[in-house]
């Protein structure tokens, strides 16, 4: 293998497949990026057998070949290198030793031959969905907020793909809040539903985040695997088996209690009562009276503070607790200039949208007052 490439192209390709490395595995050739030059292209892979991110980077390829080699490693090199172009060759007395040299600098990296690298499924499909990059990444923002952290029960550490024609829903709980989103494209998707690990989601929203707004972001599915195109990167992943919970029966089809607050008034009051609250597993108040909304912190051992805000109130008084992360997640993702709150009493699951998404909720289980 010899090719030369600029350091810029190559140290962007890099970053976009290396934070899928892991640390520490069993498995030496997973600490790897697998570079591969052949048919005029350089393509560099990393995987965690799970997920597998590729991606492209433009160069000159003087004779085909692959190799993977040390991530980290590769990465600080390539990361220190501040000359233009970097060439990358392999000889036949040492295949497994990648040479790298630049004006100012060279160096010798130990690799594993590229036949123990994981082979990384490709997804050909007939059905690639297509979405706006800027419409998908906000639909991700606003539930990848929502899975469950741990895989005691695997369908809730993922998000909810819910494909209808036209339309997408996307959903994610873990069972003491849930997130939905659903969102319009111009395609025909036809009708499938599957389950997308919430890690996958966490990588293709930091790679969508490098394509421009406009650009569209490709999706296509197996029975078993996923694919999503961003740019000149993929990321591949297994789906989670199982039925996602029917969640639409939790979702409140009235409301006795609402309550419209200024956003950043809220976030306020919720913050500095969570300062109070880290002692008392998070837990704040939140008294609605007339006109008025006061937060405070729920039996905290360190002390108590109290804010209130005013706001446009309906339907009567209240007291209700939640967990401050949890509604400061959805805070964080809330667009608006405005923050309505839908309650019915302090046993229910409560719902929070946004003045300007529609075609979002929020919905949070209460939790028990202290008498």
């Amino acid at each position: 293998m010899k090719l030369t490439v600029l350091q810029s192209n190559f140290a962007k390709a890099l970053n976009q497949v290396s934070r899928i490395v892991g640390s520490r595995t069993t498995l030496p050739v997973l600490g790897n990026v697998l570079i591969i030059a052949e048919k005029g292209k350089i393509k560099l892979s990393a995987t965690d057998l799970e997920v597998a991110v590729t991606s492209l980077a433009l160069g000159k390829i003087e004779e085909d070949g692959q190799l993977t080699v040390p991530a980290r490693l590769l990465s600080d090199f390539i990361t220190n290198d501040n000359d233009e172009s970097i060439t990358f060759e392999t000889k036949s007395d040492a295949v497994n030793v990648l040479h790298l040299k630049s004006e100012h600098y060279k160096a010798t990296i130990t690799g594993i031959s590229a036949e123990e690298f994981p082979t990384i499924p490709l997804l050909t499909s007939e059905n690639v969905i297509k979405i706006a990059n800027e419409d998908f990444s906000d639909a991700i923002k606003k539930v990848i907020i929502a899975p469950a952290n741990d895989e005691t029960r695997p369908v809730l550490a993922g998000i909810y793909f819910q494909f209808n024609g036209k339309s997408l829903t996307l959903a994610a709980t873990d069972s003491f809040r849930l997130a939905e989103k659903k969102l319009q494209f111009k395609e025909d998707a036809g009708e499938q539903k599957f389950i997308v690990p919430a890690r996958t989601m966490t990588e293709v929203l930091r790679l969508m985040s490098t394509l421009e707004p406009e650009k569209a972001v490709e999706i296509s599915s197996t029975e078993n695997q996923i694919a999503f195109k961003i740019g000149d990167t993929e990321v591949v992943s297994r789906l989670i088996e199982g039925a996602f919970p029917n969640y639409s029966q939790i979702i409140p089809t009235s409301s006795k209690i609402k309550v419209s607050m200024n956003h950043s008034d809220f976030v306020s009051a919720v913050k500095m009562s969570a300062l109070f609250a880290k002692n008392a597993a998070n837990n704040i108040r939140i008294n609605i009276k007339k006109d008025e909304v006061s937060i405070s912190s729920m039996a905290s051992p360190t002390g108590e503070a109290v804010s209130k805000i005013s706001a446009e109130t309906s339907g009567g008084e209240l007291s209700i607790a939640f967990n401050a992360r949890y509604v400061l997640d959805i805070l964080a993702v809330n667009d608006g200039k405005k923050v309505i709150l839908e309650l019915n009493d302090d046993a229910t699951a409560g719902l929070i949208k946004s003045e300007n998404d529609k075609d979002y909720i929020y919905i949070i289980m209460p939790l028990k007052l202290d008498s």
